[in-house]
C-alpha cells in the first residue's frame, strides 16, 4: 500500500503544480507558459523512469520545491520579489534571452573540452613517463602531493595577468583542475599494475609501444574515466569563477553580469542552466564509460 502511494506521489504534486500555475497570479507575474512546460517535461521523465524508486523520491523532492516556490512568489507573493522571483518569470528568461543563453553555454563549453583535451595528453602522457620510473616516480609524486591540493582558482589573477589573453588564463586555471587528478590516476595505475601482467608482457616480448598502447593505457582507463568524471563538476565550476573575473562570454559571465545590475531573475536562470549542463556533461562521462569500459 506505501509503495502503490509512493508511486502515484509525483503525479498527484504534478497535478495540483499545474492546476496552481493555472490559476490567477500576482500583476508582477509574466506568462506561465515557459514553466508549465518545464513541469510537463519533468512528468513525462517520471513517467519514463516510473519503476525506479530513485525517480519517484526526486520527482517528489522538485515538485514540492516547485510547489512552495510558485505559492509564496506568484500566489502570495514575498516582501522583496526582485531577490526571489516568480518561476514563471525565470523560466521565461528562456524565451526572452535564449540567444545569450546559448552563446554563453557553447563559449563555456568550448573552454571547457579544450581544457580536457590539453589535460588527457598532458595528465595521460606525462603520468605514463613518470609511472615506468621508480626515480621520477618517487621524487615527483610526494611534490605533486603538497601541490595539487591547491585550488587552481587562486592561480586566476596571476593566469589574467601573466598570459596573452583571458581565454588563455581560462583554458589553464581549468586545464590545471583536471590535470592533476589524471596524473596521479595514471602514476598511481602504472606503479600498482599486477606484476604478473608485467612478467606476461616481457615474455611476449612487447616493444614498449605495445606495452603501452595495448596492456598499460587499458589497465588505466578505469581510473582515467572515474578522474574525468570527478573533474566535471569540479571543473566547470573553476571555469564558472574564471568566467566572473574578466570574461565577455560564458555561463559564469552571464550570472556575474546580471548580478551587477540586480536582474536576479537572470541570475537564478543562470545558476539553474549550470546545474543543467553539469548535468549533462556527467550524463555523457557515464555514456563514454560504458562504451570504453564495457567490462564493468
Amino acid at each position: 500500500m506505501i509503495r502503490k502511494i509512493h508511486s502515484i506521489l509525483p503525479h498527484i504534486l504534478f497535478a495540483i503544480l499545474a492546476v496552481l500555475i493555472i490559476l490567477p497570479s500576482l500583476e508582477s507575474v509574466g506568462e506561465y507558459y515557459s514553466f508549465l512546460t518545464v513541469v510537463i517535461l519533468i512528468e513525462v521523465a517520471l513517467i519514463f523512469n516510473r519503476k525506479s524508486i530513485v525517480a519517484n523520491d526526486i520527482g517528489i523532492i522538485v515538485f514540492v520545491f516547485l510547489i512552495f516556490w510558485e505559492y509564496t512568489t506568484a500566489k502570495h507573493g514575498v516582501k522583496n520579489g526582485m531577490l526571489y522571483p516568480a518561476p514563471e518569470n525565470v523560466f521565461a528568461i528562456f524565451i526572452k534571452d535564449y540567444k545569450k543563453i546559448f552563446e554563453g553555454i557553447f563559449s563555456s563549453l568550448r573552454l571547457l573540452f579544450m581544457a580536457f583535451g590539453i589535460a588527457i595528453l598532458l595528465g595521460v602522457g606525462l603520468g605514463l613517463f613518470v609511472g615506468l620510473s621508480d626515480r621520477l616516480s618517487g621524487t615527483i609524486l610526494p611534490i605533486v602531493r603538497v601541490i595539487s591540493p591547491i585550488p587552481p582558482v587562486i592561480y586566476s589573477p596571476y593566469a589574467v595577468a601573466l598570459l596573452p589573453s583571458f581565454r588563455a588564463a581560462s583554458i589553464f586555471v581549468v586545464t590545471l583542475t583536471i590535470f592533476w587528478s589524471l596524473f596521479m590516476s595514471m602514476v598511481l595505475s602504472v606503479r600498482d599494475i599486477d606484476k604478473k601482467i608485467m612478467d606476461s608482457a616481457k615474455t611476449l616480448n612487447l616493444s614498449k609501444r605495445s606495452l603501452i598502447l595495448n596492456v598499460l593505457v587499458p589497465y588505466s582507463l578505469p581510473g582515467i574515466i572515474n578522474s574525468i568524471s570527478v573533474s566535471v563538476s569540479t571543473s566547470f565550476l573553476v571555469l564558472t569563477a574564471a568566467e566572473m573575473i574578466g570574461a565577455t562570454a560564458g555561463l559564469g559571465w552571464y550570472v556575474k553580469y546580471n548580478s551587477d545590475f540586480a536582474n536576479f531573475t537572470k541570475v537564478i536562470f543562470g545558476i539553474i542552466m549550470i546545474g543543467i549542463v553539469v548535468t549533462l556533461l556527467n550524463a555523457l562521462v557515464g555514456v563514454i564509460r560504458k562504451v570504453l569500459i564495457r567490462w564493468k
